[in-house]
């Protein structure tokens, strides 16, 4: 079981012959997705207390969560 950038990663290794350059750009896009995210919550977290981001995010995730109960199409 994988997420959807495993899987994608999957299909394109099955879809070209290349699987050096398939690894290398999805590592690489990986990266450009993620260490921005990495760098700026750990600043963030220096500045804000864990609790508090915690609880943020579980309020975010709580009412994503009711609004697609609500709104199939949301």
């Amino acid at each position: 079981m994988g997420d959807k950038t495993q899987l994608l990663a999957l299909v394109l290794a099955a879809r070209y012959a290349s699987i050096a350059a398939v690894v290398a750009g999805t590592t690489l896009g990986m990266l450009l997705a993620n260490v921005p995210v990495v760098v700026l919550g750990e600043r963030l977290l220096r500045r804000v207390p864990v609790r508090a981001v915690r609880r943020t995010a579980a309020t975010i995730f709580a009412v994503l969560g009711a609004l697609a109960l609500v709104d199939p199409k949301f």
